[in-house]
């Protein structure tokens, strides 16, 4: 496998700690340009000299500044733009699909697959490249670790837009709300939108429950930290970055049973999975007092996650191909 400059265009931490730092980890050598002043963005170009330019999802800047700005810049120093859409395919057509006719990549490479099809009919290649786990950042659980809280969710509110996350939520999260169950809620929106919340699912968040913003690099303690891990998802079709994480770090997940999860881990072995609010709160009365059961089913998942889904397996897999287009152009512009 060949070694590239890439420059890694994005200022967010999970992005630059799961896919940047595994690219690291398979030898390339990485510039993390987190301005988005044009003059620092084009003199880190000109000063690294990279064979490689990587954006990844929606990021307001990019969207805002550079979606145009970007082609220019490849077209100008010569690099290969691989364009990450990780807001595929419930954001393909509002986000990701504007972004792309915009700064024209070389590549993209999508998390769903339905949608590859839909940018190759644009001319562009596409390939399959989804979530995953980056072990270096998501250590293991370990079996007599203090478990600081009993019920943990880690995300944003993201309520701009009815997706299968509403349903999610109507499961996983308010039937605890409506017991009384407490809660800890790290995360965006839930201050902000907390009259849509009442408005939406007939629940009041208390406020005792609300923790503010998580950085990335303290997740992974949170999930350690908690008895039990709340898996909201998007989609029944994909999976979040965040269950990757909480899986991967040997945390026990309660998940909504959709297609994907069910598919991909086994239930009450390596997960587990509720359909419906009933459901959620029998099994946090059960599993709530059985830690070693908890801690059995979280090795078994962070097990299967290490054997099939960490970002440097995806990146082996889809990589060959990857390169035979890097050097196609890279060898045209020589």
């Amino acid at each position: 496998m060949k070694s590239y400059r890439i420059f890694f265009l994005d200022h967010r931490t999970y992005c630059i700690n799961s896919l940047g730092d595994s690219l690291s980890q398979l030898g390339h050598s990485l510039a993390l340009q987190s301005s988005w002043s044009p003059e620092e963005v084009e003199a880190g170009i000109r000063i690294f000299k990279p064979n490689i330019l990587i954006t990844v999802g929606y990021n307001r800047p990019l969207f805002n500044r550079f979606s145009r700005k970007v082609h220019e810049l490849c077209s100008k120093y010569k690099l290969f733009h691989l364009y990450w859409a990780t807001e595929d395919i419930i954001n393909h057509f509002s986000w990701s699909l504007p972004y792309v006719k915009d700064s024209k990549p070389d590549l993209v490479w999508t998390i769903h697959k339905d949608c590859i099809k839909k940018y190759e009919a644009l001319g562009i290649p596409a390939l399959y490249f989804n979530f995953g786990l980056n072990p270096r950042i998501f250590p293991a659980k370990k079996k007599n670790e203090a478990e600081t809280f009993d019920i943990s969710l880690v995300c944003a509110t993201h309520l701009f837009k009815e997706t299968y996350r509403f349903q999610s939520f109507q499961d996983l999260l308010f039937p605890l709300v409506k017991a009384g169950i407490d809660t800890n809620i790290w995360g965006y929106g839930w201050k902000k939108d907390s009259k849509l919340i009442k408005e939406t699912f007939g629940h009041t968040i208390p406020k005792k429950w609300l923790r503010g913003h998580l950085l990335y690099g303290e997740t992974a303690s949170v999930y350690r930290k908690s008895k039990i891990v709340l898996g909201v998802q998007n989609s029944e079709e994909q999976v979040t970055q965040r269950t990757f994480e909480i899986l991967g770090s040997g945390g026990f997940m309660i998940a909504s049973r959709t297609k994907a999860l069910s598919s991909m881990f086994k239930d009450k072995v390596e997960i587990v999975l509720s359909s419906s609010p009933t459901e959620t709160v029998e099994l946090v009365n059960y599993y709530i007092n059985r830690p070693d059961i908890r801690y059995e089913i979280g090795c078994n998942g962070r097990k299967r996650v290490l054997e099939d889904y960490t970002y440097l397996s995806n990146l082996k897999r889809i990589w060959p191909d990857t390169e035979l287009l890097i050097e196609k152009k890279l060898m045209a512009l020589s």
